[in-house]
């Protein structure tokens, strides 16, 4: 996703019209996200709770850690 701005490609443009196109559809409802489990702080025993979880096959979506 951000190849063009990391290498400074000659579309550049393209990159923002493509972010603006995705905050649009989400504002209209026709996208929305796969993250469905907040892990809570980013630590040692929440990255492997974390991780169990991805591996035991049960977890649907995405699992986010904060800092």
């Amino acid at each position: 996703m951000f190849t063009r701005s990391l290498f400074e490609t000659h579309d550049m443009i393209e990159q923002h019209r493509l972010l603006s196109r995705v905050a649009d559809l989400i504002d209209e409802g026709r996208i929305r996200t796969t993250a469905n489990h907040e892990g809570g702080a980013m630590t040692p025993d929440s990255l492997r709770a974390a991780h169990r979880l991805q591996e035991s096959g049960a977890a649907i979506g995405k699992t986010s850690l904060t800092w």
